[in-house]
């Protein structure tokens, strides 16, 4: 917690990272999520006892650890709807564990993180509701708006925090008695617009509904303004934008109702949630099976297999030398904190975000650019590294027609056994793969033979069967929804229509209610081609209308995640008042996994 508190201050989000954790970490990580489910799900009670067993293990002074059981406990009252106060002093107590002085942030910037300045947000918003001024409020949410705009945040983190200051801004300035000015209103909508586009960006939807209700109040008193003043056509760009935004909110409605999602934020255990996290012990055990090697093989001229057996038994932790040199051996990386490229290089996790980014867009040229780039600033002689190069180059070589898809196959392959030389996976009892060997597996099974698709789609679909089973989704949710959006596809060009649609749901289901939207549209697509096809084999047709309906939702979620490629293969089906046919690799994208 404290290395990504640090790090959360220099602006970078832990969602990037897979982390293995060492004995004490995890088991705290474990009781954190443990918390933060309990809240969820509103188990307010099983909750105040995980948090109790929480601090009564964790008994050292620790100021971060103290300050998550606070805001955990704040969360509890204020969705049993306790009193101002209460919460008041919840806030206080919590934010003045590592900002003691509060009150001169606002004349003297500090460095904070998301978590920090979530706490800020709620002390300043709880002050305000037990009686300090509004006005106060109002400016203190601006000047909290400015400091992430102008921060070192990288944009997963704004995503996180930005929508959620604006949406108290807003909400302050509308619900007042005063009537306000035309000029007031467009700078609200300013506001309201950063939220809405760093939410696009980053295909989340943090606080969207409650901005896009706000948007089309603001704008419905800019139109009545501008028409009162007679600037008729300054009114009709607002409608048309007005009638967009619409469309939208009345989209994700629909489909939060349609899978029982809670339309509106219910809390702020978002920001704690922590993606893609391991104990060191069980990677070591499993990957050590998964090559079926003994542990004095393993240990080797490294250490005794003694130390190791401690370490995968949870007991002790191995000294970190020895360590990176088991790990290494097991094809693993010695970082315990690490992006799917090794790197200290912070401009690299930036390329390699705009790398996907254009790879989803099938901007090929100017994707090989960012890909040179980055690999003039890594270290090559890392095996990760060399892998997440070799598996991008297979993938663009592949969308320029310059191989084969069984070379392609087989270039993926190679790719894999940078790091893992087991031939054969679908019989281990357990495995840990890193997200890039996820991500090699996935690629290659769009081109294989049908038994041997139908065996690796086996494979993915019990290797997340059982992180389900633990009620532990949300855990993996990017690598989740990157790997099983091929799953479906396949499974659906295969002919197993329901299997396929089954799956299509229950993964829709799991990403909503992760608020996140990029992946949205391939679901509601592989669903929507699924029936139809399930339709033609019974001697039907699916109704044009709903054919074009759901094409348009597809469409404008493309567009609001800023998927170029996708939204015009949506809007082409649409012109082209025909329904969609051979889908396989025309629509199957190369979309990015956890990392964005």
């Amino acid at each position: 917690m404290l290395r990504n508190r640090l790090l959360g201050r220099m602006g970078v989000t832990p969602d990037m990272y897979e982390n293995l954790l060492d004995i004490e970490d995890y088991a705290a990580w474990e009781q954190q999520q443990e918390i933060l489910r309990a809240i969820d799900r509103k188990d307010f009670q099983e909750a105040q006892q995980f948090i109790k067993d929480y601090e009564e293990k964790e008994l050292e002074e620790d100021q971060v650890k103290s300050q998550f059981c606070l805001m955990m406990k704040a969360e509890i009252l204020k969705l049993q709807g306790a009193d101002c106060a209460a919460l008041d002093s919840c806030y206080e107590t919590a934010v003045r564990l590592t900002v003691p002085e509060v009150e001169q942030l606002y004349r003297r910037e500090k460095l904070l993180s998301v978590l920090e300045l979530n706490t800020v947000l709620e002390y300043e918003f709880y002050r305000k509701e037990n009686g300090a001024s509004a006005n106060e409020f109002a400016v203190k949410c601006r000047y909290l708006m400015r400091y992430v705009e102008k921060s070192l945040y990288d944009e997963l983190s704004k995503a996180k925090i930005y929508p959620k200051i604006a949406y108290y801004y807003l909400r302050e300035l509308l619900r007042r008695d005063d009537e306000m000015g035309l000029e007031d209103l467009q700078e609200a909508m300013w506001f309201c617009g950063l939220a809405v586009e760093v939410l696009r960006s980053t295909g989340r939807t943090f606080y969207l509904i409650e901005l896009l209700e706000y948007k089309r109040e603001i704008l419905t008193y800019i139109i009545k303004i501008l028409a009162e003043n007679g600037r008729s056509q300054e009114a009709e760009r607002y409608r048309t934008t007005l009638q967009e935004s619409e469309e939208l909110e009345d989209l994700l409605k629909k489909l939060y109702v349609e899978y029982g999602i809670p339309e509106y934020m219910q809390d702020c255990t978002y920001l704690y949630w922590q993606r893609w996290v391991f104990s060191i012990g069980d990677v070591l055990r499993i990957r050590r099976n998964m090559y079926g090697l003994t542990q004095q093989e393993v240990c080797d001229g490294i250490c005794s297999a003694k130390s190791l057996g401690r370490a995968e038994n949870k007991h002790t932790n191995m000294q970190r030398e020895p360590l990176g040199k088991v790990l290494r051996r097991l094809g693993v990386s010695k970082e315990i904190q690490k992006t799917n490229i090794v790197t200290n290089d912070r401009e690299v996790l930036w390329l390699r975000t705009q790398l996907a980014i254009c790879r989803n867009n099938r901007e090929t040229a100017k994707a090989r650019g960012l890909l040179n780039q980055i690999k003039n600033r890594i270290c090559l002689e890392i095996p990760e590294n060399v892998q997440y190069i070799m598996e991008y180059e297979a993938s663009l070589d592949l969308m320029e027609r310059k191989i084969t898809e069984k070379e392609f196959v087989s270039r993926e392959e190679e790719a894999l056994r940078c790091t893992l030389k087991r031939k054969e996976l679908c019989d281990a009892k357990e495995t840990y793969l890193t997200e890039t060997e996820m991500t090699c597996i996935r690629q290659k099974i769009r081109y294989l033979d049908n038994t041997e698709k139908r065996r690796q789609i086996n494979f993915l679909i019990c290797f997340f069967e059982k992180i389900e089973e633990k009620n532990r989704l949300a855990d993996y949710i990017a690598m989740y929804e990157f790997v099983m959006m091929c799953v479906t596809s396949e499974l659906g060009n295969m002919g197993e229509y329901q299997l396929a649609t089954e799956l299509d749901k229950r993964i829709l289901k799991e990403v909503l209610r992760c608020r996140r939207i990029r992946a949205v549209n391939h679901f509601v697509y592989d669903m929507l081609w699924n029936n139809k096809e399930q339709k033609a084999c019974d001697g039907q047709q699916l109704q044009k209308d709903k054919m074009t309906d759901g094409l348009r939702l597809c469409a404008q979620i493309s567009h609001f995640s800023k998927q170029t490629f996708y939204e015009t293969f949506y809007l082409n089906k649409i012109s082209q008042s025909r329904q969609p046919s051979g889908r396989g690799s025309s629509l199957q994208g190369e979309t990015e996994s956890s990392q964005v």
